[in-house]
């Protein structure tokens, strides 16, 4: 993941997805590129996909008034 610009983020996860990796692409020809690289580069049992179609909300700001 380290290798490939385009991963921004890459957590592990619990449910029903292992891993998460969020990636940041000019087009959906640049996010299935990405995800054949991400497909043919480990041996992997299923994978699935999804990408945003809008940003509602984004910030790194943490809610810390409760603290």
């Amino acid at each position: 993941m380290s290798a490939i610009p385009e991963v921004t983020e890459f957590f592990r996860s619990t449910g029903s997805a292992d891993y998460l990796t969020m990636v940041s692409v000019p087009s959906i020809e640049g996010y299935d590129r990405v995800c054949k690289m991400l497909i043919n580069g480990v041996k992997l049992a299923d994978v699935n996909s999804m990408f945003a179609m809008e940003q509602i909300k984004y910030t790194t700001a943490l809610p810390l008034s409760h603290a």
